[in-house]
């Protein structure tokens, strides 16, 4: 494969050493916490704290959804709606379109 004129290769060893630190660093975070967790009463405390933070933002996601709801009537009502006035529109106006597949024979 040809080169193109300009390019120079850079080494990637700096990066691909990040990545391994980086893997190496998650395996024995994971390993902590596996073992904090074997720790009697520190897995229900984990749990319990889990579980407080859930409910948390399950009652604010209802409170937010019940504000929204709450806010959107009085929008509603300030905004309105459009209508045509004076216009009456009939099937019997509506023409096919010229050389479409709904004036061919065999779809009839």
């Amino acid at each position: 494969m040809a080169e193109a004129a300009g390019l120079k290769k850079r080494s990637t060893v700096k990066s691909g050493l990040g990545l391994l630190l980086i893997v190496v660093a998650a395996v024995i975070a994971i390993a902590l916490i596996v073992y904090a967790l074997m720790i009697p009463g520190v897995f229900e405390s984990v749990v319990t704290v889990i579980i407080y933070i859930v409910a948390a933002i399950a009652i604010i996601a209802l409170v937010w959804y019940a504000f929204t709801i709450i806010i959107a009537v009085p929008m509603y009502m300030a905004k309105g709606e459009q209508v045509q006035e004076g216009v009456e529109y009939s099937l019997d106006d509506v023409k096919s379109v010229e050389n479409s597949s709904s004036d061919d024979p065999k779809n009839n």
